[in-house]
């Protein structure tokens, strides 16, 4: 590939995309359509070109959180159906959506009523699902409120009740209770709808979790967008499907000098060499999402000691939870704090690397600049770069 003048890219294996496809259609029955989730940019992939992808690759159904993102796969060329998990509450941004046949999420009274309103004015067909809430306690109907929503709309000729959705909670996690306790819930404000003349075609309730741990929760559409990703839920699964993480964080080194044992990395002086060694700057630091992690309340102590626990090692230096990137197929561990642009790689004395050596960073996907350049890869070689821009151009290869 012809060297990029940026010292930092992602590249995305096209080919890893289409085998979690496949690895997931291996457990999908024909009757299960399958809602492929982009939100948060198709998890750092870049939805336009992983959705397209995925288009061509069979996939007519897509989700995302806000129309923002709805409206870039559309503005992408993508014709599918797009849903969106979030519900809208400006008219303008309604009419927008419906302009553009999003299939929008109506998960209250007002919501439903509000669609009621804009589908009249401006004489304009919406298609819809509506959202249960049945445990998870974010947005969402309950039973008699989803009766209700679908009272006021169905007296609509310009909305069609497509779909009807719950989201579960745990569905990960070891004990099945709460979850089949959710599920109960949904089918049961299924049935009282089927009882009141309501049918509603679409049915589904499965997120990637629930996908692999409960297929009599499958009904007929499941939304999945982790294991699409290349990952696996946290938890213990049954199914264990042949994933590929489709993502890699690359950058150069732009300065490489060898310094002393003894010598202090960094600031605060948190690390200091243990012996002679190269010491590689490479231009990626904590605004790029290097060091960085998402975190939440501990879920019980057990997990806040295991939390303790991991810090603690850290501190020790142990190798396995040290961070570390790869030059030319070998590890090298990063020293001293990440700065907030720019971090320090020690490499032993007498290792062949140079100034301009590509290497490869762990970055945590959904923390990585979104306006870095996406470089999209097929059978080992680079096919386009999107430059976050929405241009693209074939990318010319270098002579072997």
């Amino acid at each position: 590939m012809q060297q990029l003048a940026n010292d930092r890219w992602i590249e995305i294996d096209i080919d890893a995309v289409k085998n979690n496809l496949d690895a997931v259609k291996s457990l999908l029955d024909d009757q299960v359509r399958l809602i492929a989730v982009l939100k948060a940019d198709a998890y750092g992939h870049g939805a336009a070109e992983i959705g397209r992808q995925l288009f061509q690759n069979g996939v007519e159904f897509f989700a995302v959180t806000f129309l923002e993102e709805a409206l870039n796969l559309r503005q992408a060329g993508i014709r599918a159906s797009i849903m969106l998990f979030s519900p809208i509450i400006s008219e303008d941004q309604l009419e927008e959506a419906i302009t553009n046949h999003i299939t929008l999420t109506v998960s209250s009274i007002y919501d439903g009523q509000l669609v009621d309103k804009v589908t009249r004015r401006i004489n304009s067909n919406a298609t819809i699902h509506i959202k249960v809430d049945t445990g998870l306690g974010r947005f969402g109907a309950n039973k008699e409120e989803t009766m209700e929503i679908c009272n006021i709309l169905r007296e609509n000729s310009y909305i069609y009740i497509e779909g009807i959705y719950t989201h579960m909670a745990e569905g990960a996690a070891d004990k099945a209770s709460y979850t089949e306790m959710q599920f109960a819930r949904f089918m049961e404000t299924v049935k009282d709808l089927e009882q009141a003349g309501i049918n509603i075609p679409v049915k589904h309730c499965a997120n990637s979790a629930v996908f692999l741990k409960y297929p009599h929760m499958h009904l007929n559409a499941v939304r999945i967008g982790t294991l699409l990703s290349g990952q696996h839920p946290v938890g213990q699964f049954t199914h264990h499907l042949p994933l590929v993480d489709p993502f890699k964080f690359k950058s150069r080194i732009i300065s490489l000098r060898t310094l002393e044992a003894g010598s202090y990395l960094g600031y605060y002086r948190t690390y200091r060499l243990k012996q002679k060694a190269q010491v590689a700057v490479i231009p990626v630091g904590y605004n790029d999402g290097l060091a960085l992690g998402v975190s939440n309340r501990p879920l019980g102590f057990v997990d806040f000691l295991k939390i303790v626990a991991k810090y603690i090692l850290k501190y020790m230096n142990v190798a396995r939870l040290n961070l570390a990137v790869t030059i030319k197929g070998h590890t090298y561990p990063v020293r001293g704090k990440v700065f907030m642009q720019l971090a320090l790689i020690e490499i032993p004395e007498g290792v062949d690397i140079q100034v301009g050596d590509e290497v490869e960073v762990p970055v945590k996907k959904t923390l990585a600049a979104k306006s870095l350049v996406h470089v999209y890869m097929k059978d080992g070689k680079p096919v386009k770069i999107d430059d976050r821009e929405r241009t693209t151009y074939i990318v010319e290869e270098a002579n072997e």
